[in-house]
């Protein structure tokens, strides 16, 4: 039986423009169940929110404390949750303000695979379902509490900057795709 997140996930991949091979994965993993970390903390579905100002051409970024990795923000989605629901609640804790997602929808398909985990845990693979997220950064204003308790630092930087931080593989083709889809097409 495949759960609300199942099928959520499967009309996700319907709707990105992800490589066909990241979305067979995707099918398959979601036949398998148990998507959650919850329900299996081998593999199981994560969301990313990617804040970015289209009109300076940068991206909120954080050096994120338990990879060690410069990282957009994101999390685990919980037993019962849709990705949209977790989205909400990932943005209430790292960020603490309410953000219209009325018109975000995920953007990119990616694959984290976990070579090895500092914190202990058993986490392998991460399928993570990409939100771009259009702010103005001067009124973009997270809450730095909930920041600190994620990141040991976060910032605003161009996507060279960025690319001089990141070396997250998902990381870096997500700064492509917001690179590519966003800021080439001119929208």
């Amino acid at each position: 039986m495949v759960d609300r997140l199942g099928k959520q996930v499967k009309k996700i991949v319907k709707t990105t423009k992800s490589g066909n091979g990241i979305l067979k994965r995707y099918l398959k993993r979601v036949s398998e169940g148990e998507l959650t970390r919850d329900e299996n903390p081998v593999t199981h579905f994560c969301v990313y929110f990617a804040a970015f100002d289209p009109n300076n051409k940068e991206v909120f970024i954080g050096h994120h404390k338990k990879s060690g990795l410069w990282l957009f923000n994101g999390g685990h989605i919980d037993k019962g949750e849709t990705a949209d629901e977790a989205l909400r609640r990932e943005i209430s804790e790292e960020w603490g303000i309410d953000i219209n997602l009325d018109n975000i929808s995920p953007s990119l398909l990616t694959i984290t695979e976990i070579v090895s985990n500092p914190n202990g845990r058993p986490c392998k693979e991460h399928y993570d379902i990409w939100h771009l997220i259009p702010v103005g950064k001067d009124n973009f204003l997270p809450e730095k509490e909930k920041l600190d308790t994620e990141f040991y630092t976060t910032k605003w930087a161009n996507i060279s900057d960025a690319r001089a931080l990141v070396t997250d593989p998902c990381t870096i083709e997500a700064l492509g795709f917001l690179e590519k889809t966003i800021w080439q097409n001119g929208k």
